[in-house]
């Protein structure tokens, strides 16, 4: 463990705040135990995410998608919603669309 020796407001900020929940990428698909949204890799180095269809992304903006999915309140989602070209508004509501089970 890796304990400061000097403790500033922003090591304090990090100290409280909790840890956001792994996204796993395993044999093309990014998932996590804390969302049933999930990303797959289609080829040609990108991903589709579920909750945004007809889209194409990079692996850096697909995981931004599923820690927005993963962690809808942190701070950081306006970091990684302009990732996508999105507000923060816009990305939070994407996430909390419903997962549709395939059939």
């Amino acid at each position: 463990m890796n304990i400061p020796t000097v403790w500033t407001r922003e090591t304090w900020r990090r100290a409280a705040a909790p840890t956001i929940p792994a996204v796993l990428e395993v044999r093309g698909h990014m998932v996590s135990e804390e969302t049933a949204h999930h990303a797959d890799y289609v080829g040609q180095d990108r991903w589709v995410v579920d909750f945004l269809p007809g889209r194409q992304l990079t692996r850096e903006q697909a995981r931004a998608a599923m820690r927005i999915a993963v962690a809808p309140d942190r701070i950081e989602v306006e970091r990684w919603a302009n990732l996508l070209g999105l507000t923060a508004a816009e990305a939070r509501g994407f996430a909390a669309l419903p997962v549709e089970v395939a059939r």
